[in-house]
Parts: C-alpha cells; structure tokens; sequence
C-alpha cells in the first residue's frame, strides 16, 4: 500500500501540470480569418500543432514556460515569430501575417470561405487590388485573358460581346459570382462585353468542377468579381480621374472609401464613352458600385452589396467580311443587391445571404440593310447574307433571386465543417417583341444543399472532401462530389506543394432549351443536365527564398450530354433540343513568378489545351464541329507575361499576351475554319506628381497587330490614353 502510494505521488510530482491556457487569432495584413491554418508552438515539451478555427481563431492548454510560435502558410510569415510566456490562467495574443516578396493570396470561391490559396488542393488564381489596380484593363475580360486556363473572345471593339472559356469549356460552363451572388442568366451564359472593373478588390478563378458547392453553371470552373472594401485602419479618401485616348475614348470615374467606427464603405461611378474603330460600334456605359458594412456587436457584422450599369452599343456585324449594318445597336442594363450577415465565434461561423441579379438586354434592328455576299478578299460565299429587320427588337431580360445560409463548424481539433442550403428562383421574358406569340415568361425554382469537409492531416496535408445534392426545376434530382488534397512535402521560404482535385458538375438548360415554343425550335422538357467530370494534378514550388514560385498543372475535363438543337422534320425543319453533344479537355498550365528586387514583380504563364469534339452536337454538319476536330475558339497555346518596376515616383508596366492559331468559323458560307494566332503588347506608365495627383499613360496593342478575336469581327488597333487621377491624403 505504502509504495503504491509513493509511486503515485512520484507521477504527480512528474507529470506536466496543464495550468495555463493560450488563445488568440491570427489575421493577414488586409484583415481577414485564416481558418485551417497551421500553427506550430515548441517549448519545453516539444512541438505541437494547433489549427485555427472557422474564423482564424486557436486555443490551447499549455505548461507553464516559454513557447516560439511559428505558422506554416507558404507566401506568409511571422516576422519575428513571437516568444510568449505561459504562466497560470489564460494568455491572449492576436497574430498579424506578415507578406513575403511573393504574398499568398486569400481566396473565398474554391471553399466558400477564406483560405490561403496553397492550402485548397484546387487550382486557383487571385488577382488582387494592387494588381488589378496596376493593369489599368479596359474592362474585366482583359483581366481574364491573363489567367491561366481562361481563353476569352470578343466580337469586336470595347463593349461587343465577350466571352470566357475556363479549360476547354463552353462560355456558359463558368459559375459567375459577384461577391457570392449568382449573375449568370440562366442556363449558364454571361456577357463580359460590358463588365468594366469598376472597384474591384479580388478577381478569383477557380479550375475544375465546382458544383458541389455552388450546383448549376459550375462544370468548368468559377469566377468571381470582388468589390473593394475598405481595409483595416484605411482612414476615409476621396478619389477622382478623368482619362482621354484614342478613338474618342473617354472615361470619367470618383469614388469613396474608408472607415468610421463600425462602419465601412467604399463606393464608386463611372462614365465610359468611345466610338471603337469601325462605324456604329460606338459603346457607352454609366456604372455604379457599392460596399458598405456594419459592426454589429464583436463577433457581427451587415455588408451591402450594389452594383448596376447601364450601356448602348452599335453593333454593326461582321465588318471583316462585308458592310457595317449602320443602324443595329444592343442595349443593356444590368443590376446586382446583395446582403449578407456574418456572426462568428471561436467555433461557429453563421453567414446567411441574399442576392437579385438580373439583366435586362434588347437589340434592335429597325432597317433592313440589304443583302451582301460575304467576302474575305479571296473567296467568297455561294450565296448572299441578307439583313432581317426587327423593328421592336428581340429581348432577353432574365432575374435571378438567391438565398443561402451556410454554418462553418470546428469539429476536433483539425475539422472544419461547412454545410449551407441554397434556394434560387429564376424569370424571364425572352423572345422577340415582333412576334407576342414567341414571347416567353419561364420561370424555375433551383433548391441545393452541401457539405463540405476541411481536414488538416497531421501538419502537412489538406484533404477537402464534399458533395451537394441539387434540385432543379427543370432536370430533376443530382448529386455532384468534389475532393481536393493538398500536401507540403516542404515547408519553409521554399515550400513545395503537391495537389490534386476531382470533381464533377452539372448545368441546368436555358430557358429556351427546355420552354421554348418555336415551331423550329420547340423547348424539350426532359433535358438532362449538361454534365462535366473534371481532375487534375499539380506542383507548386517556391524558390530564391520566397522570391520565386513555379507551378505545374495537368488537367483532364470531359463534358457530357451537351444540349444540341436537333432537326426534327427535314421537310418542315421542325426541331428541338437534345442531350447528344460530348467534348474533351486536357493540357497542362504552367505558372511562373518572381519578385527579384523591391519594386520589380514578374509573372508569366503558358496553357496548352488538347481539345477535341467527341460526338457532333451539329444539326446542320458544319464542318467545324466534326468528330475529332479541336474546340471552337480554344487555341492549343496561349501564353501571357506582365512585367511591374516601381522606383521612385515612377511606376511602369507591360503586358505581352500571345494566342495561338484556333478553330473558328465565319458562319456566313466563306469556309473558313481557322483564325490566326496573334502578339499583343500593351504598356502602361504611372509618375506621382505631388498632392494626391498622378498622372498615367496606357498604351494598348503597342505591335499594331492586325488581329480578329471572333472571325468576322477586327480587334482595335495600336491605341492610347492617358490621363490623371487625384486621391486625398495618397503621400507625394
């Protein structure tokens, strides 16, 4: 008895006595959680590994004694790390990340939540504001076009329709989010033609299905516009310009942002007028942006989101290949409310949030211009294109109304679960106004629940697995599943980062597709989702002691039964719609970018993409859309370069993009198959003049390239504007 009791007394005496307890948070310099982040805290005992909780928070009972705390987040660090001293009772300390030469970027889209962009097992890719801001872009779409994976095209001048292409997908298969709210019409499609980067923070792409997390129009992949906000500490600032250029350009923009207790807003407008470079491809545009949030008590907070615009386009056709039409034009008005409301706690996370999108789009054609033979200088079409006029012009005004609710909860102590459930209803008036008879007013309701598991795998793996089970009003029932890894075989300033995602999507038909009621074009009820199965496998390495990182993704999409228009009856041409079309996606992305020296940023990447039709979805056998043939308007290569230097006053900057040779068709009987690779070279020049004023100078298409993006439809030519911008309380 009395040595079992000494025995007893010796372990007590020995054991560790778990008397203090250290909490905090750890936030980026712009203010935001970092939830599954990996902490590493060594003392006396050892090392442990702690993880942060939904909203950046960590915990954790500690012996008394001095503890280093380190952070595992390639792109982040914790400069010094910080020694504290745990004694009895509970120590609080909120940590702030400090950027390497090359910063991580934050990003919401690949998880819905933010998370560093190495840590998701997802190709993502981030433009942030100071990139964005240093691009000087005409319009979003020419922020895209740098991006790894994403192919766009324009049909002409600024303003002319536009779209994207994320790894091989059709221009519909993108989920398009502005700040979270859904804008894409339904059915998938989104005109980037006069999305202008009006107060923009964040540009975040995701590759690879995503319809686990956000259903319908995500089988290729996501983008998503943020609006700035303002930043921790960001005193209030007043900001105009005013910019002139070539082909009667003209742009005239102010804004405001800043923080006053627990308020924050940021808010700009914007008038863009220019005549392009062929006749009545004149484009106009008003636009307006708005980000304001509320505190509400410590752990809540109201944001408002707006945005709206408003834009007149002259739309003259195929100018390449005949006359311009001179008196058809496309008129647009597009506006999107959003509110959301966040409430956090170490553990919890609650974010429940509404959306209205809707887009109001009209083109009109009041003459009958007659008839031309198509021509592109060496052959000709074997018969005439004739105008067809429509006075009262063809509509397609779509809404979309949405609500989600989504929970983040820490489960253990390296669990972070996220489950939400979605409802959208979707209306319209599609058809044209000549005609009542074919004048449309769908309407569908879309309900959606997901889950979604983030795992810390000891302290080097990232393991995301989860699915979403869909409701659609038109196709029925689905489930889609999604898993993404991501393992730091190093960690460290030169971090190596293996991933590889998988997943799949869906996408609902257009209102047309299943409820059209034209006799040539009758709406098919019981399509099936078009669908997508998506992997790929990837290595990210940091280099030159965090100044340098390379990356290397190889891809492989299929895109099954996509919706084909079918003749039904050759004698009457009656025809519908299908699920018959299947195409392929593979190819490898290759990333590459340095921070040199202090003020000189380089980043460079290169896509090839394999893509190939695998069953026609052609009803009419263009040979374009041949068994075997490559994917319209998808070149086999792309590359882009953008070189940053800053010294001084001064700040310069270029951008090199190179397209390659592409599938393309004139749709006017000309034969042609093949469009022409093309170099752009654009420059931009930026010197601070004193007093918050700067003065800019853009210059675009710098090689005078002769170039067409779509067949048919001449890109500008070498242009350039400049201009000034004043910002109260920006240093000299």
């Amino acid at each position: 008895m009395r040595r079992s009791l000494i025995t007893f007394l010796a372990l007590l005496v020995t054991a560790p006595v778990w008397a203090g307890r250290l909490t905090g948070s750890v936030r980026t310099p712009d203010g935001a959680a970092l939830p599954q982040l990996v902490l590493n805290v060594e003392g006396r005992a050892g090392r442990r590994t702690l993880v942060t909780g939904p909203d950046g928070g960590f915990s954790a009972d500690l012996a008394p004694g001095e503890y280093r705390i380190g952070v595992d987040a390639p792109g982040f660090a914790l400069r010094p790390e910080p020694t504290v001293a745990v004694a009895d009772g509970e120590l609080h300390l909120d940590l702030t990340l400090a950027h390497e030469p090359l910063r991580e970027q934050v990003q919401v889209s690949a998880t819905r939540g933010e998370a560093p962009a190495a840590s998701v097992g997802v190709s993502v890719s981030v433009l942030d504001r100071d990139q964005i801001d240093e691009r000087q872009a005409r319009t979003s779409l020419d922020l895209l076009q740098q991006l790894p994976g994403v192919d766009v095209a324009r049909a002409g001048g600024v303003g002319s329709q536009a779209s994207a292409f994320v790894r091989g997908g059709e221009s519909s298969f993108a989920r398009v989010l502005v700040d979270g709210i859904p804008v894409n019409q339904p059915g998938g499609l989104f005109d980037f033609g006069s999305a202008l980067p009006l107060e923009l923070e964040q540009v975040e792409n995701v590759r690879g299905a995503a319809s686990s997390l956000y259903g319908t129009d995500a089988l290729a992949g996501v983008i998503q516009l943020v609006t700035r906000r303002a930043q921790p500490g960001e005193r209030p600032e007043l900001r105009l310009e005013a910019e002139g250029g070539s082909f009667d350009w003209q742009r005239y923009q102010g804004g405001s942002s800043g923080r006053a207790g627990g308020f924050d807003w940021s808010f700009g407008v914007l008038h863009l007028a220019t005549d392009n470079e062929v006749p009545n491809n004149a484009f106009r545009e008003s636009a307006g942006a708005l980000s304001a949030g509320r505190s509400l008590g410590e752990r809540g907070d109201l944001r408002l989101i707006v945005r709206g615009e408003d834009s007149q386009l002259g739309t003259p056709g195929p100018t390449a290949y005949g006359p311009p039409d001179l008196d058809a034009s496309f008129e647009r008005q597009d506006w999107t409310l959003g509110a959301r409301y966040r409430h956090a706690s170490d553990d919890v996370v609650h974010t429940a949030q509404v959306g209205w999108a809707k887009s109001g789009q009209l083109s009109l054609d009041p003459k009958d211009s007659g008839c031309f033979v198509p021509s592109d200088g060496v052959h000709s079409a074997d018969v005439p294109f004739c105008d067809l006029a429509d006075p009262l012009g063809y509509q397609n005004d779509t809404e979309r109304l949405s609500a989600d609710y989504q929970l983040e909860a820490r489960l253990g102590a390296k669990n972070l679960l996220t489950g939400g459930a979605a409802v959208e209803h979707e209306t319209g008036e599609v058809g044209s106004r000549s005609d009542p008879s074919q004048l449309i007013a769908p309407e569908r309701t879309n309900v959606g629940a997901f889950i979604q598991d983030r795992l810390v795998l000891g302290d080097r793996a990232y393991l995301n697995l989860g699915g979403r089970v869909e409701h659609n009003g038109s196709f029925g029932t689905r489930a889609v599943p999604r898993a993404a890894l991501a393992f730091r075989a190093r960690g460290g300033p030169d971090a190596t980062t293996l991933r590889a995602s998988a997943g799949a999507g869906i996408q609902e038909p257009t209102f047309l597709q299943s409820y059209g009621v034209s006799f040539y074009a009758q709406g098919n009820p019981d399509l099936k989702p078009q669908r997508s199965r998506t992997f790929d496998l990837g290595v990210e390495q940091r280099f030159a002691s965090g100044r340098g990182l390379a990356e290397a993704t190889y891809f492989h999409h299929d895109y099954l039964d996509q919706i084909a228009y079918q003749v039904v009856d050759f004698t009457t041409f009656q025809g519908s719609y299908v699920n018959l079309g299947k195409t392929r996606a593979q190819g490898v992305e290759l990333g590459l970018s340095l921070a040199p020296w202090a003020g000189v940023a380089l980043g460079a990447n290169y896509t090839y993409l394999d893509g190939e039709v695998l069953v026609s979805s052609d009803a009419f056998h263009n040979p374009i859309y041949d068994v075997g043939q490559p994917l319209l308007r998808r070149p086999r290569h792309r590359a882009s370069a953008v070189l940053s230097a800053q010294r001084g006053r001064v700040r310069f900057g270029a951008t090199l993009v190179y397209v390659g040779s592409r599938a393309d068709s004139d749709f006017l009987g000309i034969g042609l198959t093949e469009n022409s690779a093309y170099t752009r070279l654009d420059a931009r020049l930026r010197v601070r003049l004193g007093a918050g004023f700067e003065a800019f100078l853009v210059g675009e298409n710098l090689l005078d390239r002769r170039y067409q993006e779509v067949l048919g439809y001449p890109a500008l030519s070498r242009s350039i504007r400049g201009g000034v911008r004043f910002a109260s309380g920006r240093r000299s």
